[in-house]
């Protein structure tokens, strides 16, 4: 191949050669022609915005004109026209005047910022103000206006001033078709102060010298958006300053982007020299285009803020504006010489229209709200104002249609209502609209199959209490996105609140596509999240309540879904569970043993304590007892595996610790006053008691009340309780250190626990769980853990004890390990205050 393209090569000289010189003919003219292409762009950046300019200044000033021209005629009559004569004429100034919100007569005494002003011209204009006029008492942060001050005086002396309130969104109408372009305009008073628009550094000293020497031209800088020219017009009517300012990246966007394609054709044309004339022709495309476009720009000069169509007497439109072009979508040539009609959207029926031609066929102006029709099709919400131009022979000769596009307006209402409907961090339908819904779905009694399901997430508080609430929203975000990303087009994802969210299908397809679904949502959250510099997992409960739509009512729907997902929670998390009927039962048991409970705490005969004798590993002598709570109703022992878990879940835990540490002082209080050697009594704390509750303040009361030394007492609780880290939890555990109360760290092993957090609390006592005592012997690794916790906790100055201790062996090998406390049936049964008596003699006896 190569040597058949040196041949080429030697029998084309001349054409390569010219080919060559071609080519770096094209080079070095596509150099000059980008950097023209530069230099142009940036000359009709700063010719465009000059002319904008001045177009802009000529539509303020004459405006201001006609408002101070206004505010003069009321100061010419303040004092000499009867209030009710003048009030009349501020109307009729008023009527006239879109641009002015109100105008006041106000005393000198009242009008200090007027007053105070200093100027060289009797009209003051004095920064914008909060509020929609002078004097408004609402005082609405987000409204605005702009005072002009003109005194009026008696025998020479200024005795007030007739003070007019501009309409800040008149003029930020007025700059909105320049704003649309992406540049910035902006109005300053000549003293530096801002008005309307971005703060453009344009009224430094070095520039304030320049506009007092030049009263327009243009200034260019770096900023942190990039390069910009700032164009500024200082007009001789006013101390008004009026700025525009562009970025290079706008203006030269398609300089850029056509540079880059330039660039791409003349590669492409060293391999193919026959197209080279096409590629060129393409670049003086582009560059028409660019023309082209800018020429439009400058056309904006005629533009205003609202679109504008004029009709003949027929209704046949004649002109239009740009404004008009950018609302409706359609130009000057497919709209002349027809009637407003093509822009009918359809919603306003015929009698509308007909009221519309009647009003303005007998002169009259016309004002309403109005739906268009875009070209595309959307529709447009218009303020629409039709005018009859009258001839000299009192006829109709035009009508001139206004249109003042409240499209946003619109849809900011819409988005309200959006945002009543859904939660704001997720986007997801809010509890309310989600149950709006579902009760009106069901209610409608169609036909097929629902489907709902109410997903929990697992562990989400300790999240938020360990790693704060910025990762608890991001975790949130991040399964809304997830649910999202599983669900199916018919299905609606809300979140109900907190970390729970619910989905409602219908129709809700097979059961099969269900269990699909709900596993699909397992396993995706179950997947590790990483925030920031941790890495964390998180799993959900779900529980699903699928029915036919026409044999269930939406709150049933609601709590079988509900009793479903408990059924998931307490199945191991991680899982999800359909409704079936024993779950009802299931919670009626629940709610029976909660309201039993409630009984057992009022009374006297049912509640009971059981002490478990804690021994030394090498002596085998007592040195105290783990207090356990019994509950015995109907001479039936109800397991505390049972109850405790929902007397957590419900709050009684509190005032069921409460019941525990006072019976407990109490029967420690009789023990000491017999003499009877007890030991160390350790009482187990929920870890509801230590986040929602005094609990450490009630058992040092108690023990002041039963007259109890500190060292009498230790307090247990479970290791996950150390995950939690509120406020009240740090102060409970702070008073038991600061009272020399001994701490113990129950359940040692099975559950989530920080090095750290266990390092800080300095707790004296670390339980090792009989889950691994009961492995000695039998489970190496159980044995290595034993150990490894038993080193730890020497490590860091706390006592030992084994709870579970069943069997010789165990007792010997713990000992043998250094293992300081035993606790377990090898030694005794929890059992009631008098048996604990007896065993304690039994044993002082041995």
């Amino acid at each position: 191949m190569l040597k058949i393209i040196s041949t080429i090569i030697q029998r084309q000289t001349v054409i390569v050669a010219s080919a060559v010189i071609v080519l770096l003919v094209m080079a070095i003219s596509l150099q000059n022609i980008l950097v023209r292409g530069y230099e142009r762009s940036l000359e009709e950046q700063s010719m465009t915005s000059a002319s904008l300019a001045y177009a802009l200044e000529d539509s303020v000033i004459r405006s201001l004109q006609s408002a101070v021209g206004a505010l003069q005629t009321i100061s010419a009559n303040v004092l000499e026209r009867p209030p009710r004569t003048l009030e009349t004429l501020k109307n009729r100034l008023l009527h006239g005047l879109p641009q002015m919100r109100s105008i006041d007569v106000v005393p000198l005494a009242l009008a200090k910022q007027c007053s105070q002003r200093v100027s060289n011209t009797e009209v003051l204009f004095l920064p914008s103000q909060k509020g929609r006029f002078w004097g408004d008492e609402v005082m609405i942060p987000e409204l605005e206006y702009w005072p002009i001050c003109v005194p009026y005086k008696l025998h020479g002396e200024v005795v007030g001033y007739v003070i007019g309130s501009i309409n800040l969104n008149y003029y930020q109408s007025l700059f909105q078709s320049v704003s649309s372009s992406r540049r910035e305009v902006s109005l300053f008073l000549f003293t530096g102060e801002n008005v309307i628009g971005n703060d453009l550094e344009l009224l430094d000293e070095k520039l304030q010298s320049l506009i007092m020497e030049r009263s327009w031209g243009e200034v260019r800088g770096q900023g942190q958006e990039g390069e910009y020219l700032d164009s500024y017009r200082a007009t001789s009517f006013y101390p008004i300053v009026i700025a525009i300012r562009s970025y290079n990246k706008d203006a030269l966007a398609n300089w850029y982007h056509d540079a880059q394609v330039v660039k791409t054709i003349f590669a492409v044309l060293a391999s193919v020299l026959v197209v080279m004339l096409a590629m060129y022709l393409v670049l003086r495309h582009k560059r028409d285009q660019i023309q082209g476009n800018n020429y439009l720009l400058s056309m904006a000069i005629r533009s205003t803020a609202n679109a504008i169509f004029i009709t003949d007497p027929k209704g046949k439109i004649e002109w239009v504006n740009d404004a008009f072009i950018r609302l409706t979508g359609y130009s000057l040539k497919e709209v002349r010489g027809k009637t407003p009609r093509v822009l009918n959207s359809g919603v306003h029926e015929r009698l509308f229209f007909k009221e519309l031609w009647s009003t303005i066929s007998r002169g009259h102006s016309w004002r309403n709200e109005l739906i268009n029709r875009h070209k595309d099709g959307s529709l447009i919400t218009v303020d629409q104002t039709i005018t009859p131009v009258v001839g000299h022979k009192d006829e109709i000769e035009y009508f001139i249609a206004v249109h003042e596009d409240i499209t946003d307006r619109k849809q900011a209402e819409q988005q309200v209502l959006y945002m009543a409907q859904h939660d704001d961090l997720t986007g997801l339908a809010n509890r309310r609209y989600f149950e709006q819904c579902l009760e009106d779905c069901v209610s409608k009694r169609q036909y097929g199959s629902v489907a709902l399901m109410f997903i929990d997430l697992d562990r989400f508080k300790e999240i938020n209490d360990t790693l704060g609430h910025d990762a608890g929203d991001a975790l949130l975000k991040r399964v809304a996105n997830k649910l999202q990303s599983l669900m199916p087009d018919e299905a609606l994802l809300s979140r109900l609140g907190g970390d729970e969210f619910a989905i409602f299908l219908h129709p809700a397809g097979t059961e099969a596509q269900i269990h699909h679904l709900a596993q699909s949502i397992v396993s995706a959250l179950a997947v590790p999240f990483d925030y920031r510099d941790t890495t964390f997992s998180v799993s959900c409960s779900v529980g699903v309540s699928m029915n036919e739509i026409d044999s269930i009512d939406a709150s049933a729907l609601l709590r079988q879904a509900d009793l479903a997902m408990y059924r998931a929670k307490h199945s191991g998390k991680n899982t999800y569970r359909f409704f079936d009927e024993s779950m009802d039962e299931n919670m009626q048991r629940r709610v029976a043993t909660q309201r039993h409970l409630e009984e057992a705490l009022s009374q006297s005969d049912q509640l009971s304590l059981h002490y478990q004798p804690q021994v030394a590993a090498l002596s085998e002598a007592s040195i105290g007892a783990e207090v356990l709570v019994r509950w015995q109703r109907g001479g039936e022992w109800i397991s505390p595996a049972d109850f405790i878990p929902i007397a957590e879940d419900s709050g009684q835990i509190i005032e069921l610790g409460r019941w525990i540490i006072d019976t407990s002082l109490r029967q420690l209080a009789d023990w000491r006053d017999r003499d009877i050697p007890v030991g160390k009594l350790s009482i187990n704390i929920s870890t509801i008691q230590l986040s929602n509750s005094d609990v450490a303040l009630e058992l040092l009361e108690g023990m002041r009340l039963y007259n109890i030394p500190a060292k009498a007492i230790a307090i247990e609780f479970t290791e996950t309780t150390l995950m939690v880290r509120s406020e009240q939890l740090i102060r409970n555990l702070s008073l038991f250190r600061n009272h020399n109360i001994s701490i113990s760290i129950d359940d040692f092993g099975t559950g989530y626990c920080s090095l750290s957090y266990l390092k800080e609390l300095e707790a004296h006592y670390l339980k090792i769980d009989q889950s691994f005592v009961g492995g000695i012997g039998k489970n190496e690794s159980d044995e290595c853990i034993v150990i490894a916790t038993i080193a730890m906790a020497k490590g860091l100055h706390m006592k030992v004890v084994a709870e579970g201790v069943e069997t010789v062996a165990q007792a010997e090998y713990l000992a043998c390990q250094g293992c300081d406390y035993l606790q377990g049936y090898h030694f005794a049964r929890p059992m009631s205050a008098i048996d604990f008596e007896q065993w304690l003699l039994r044993s002082v006896t041995l």
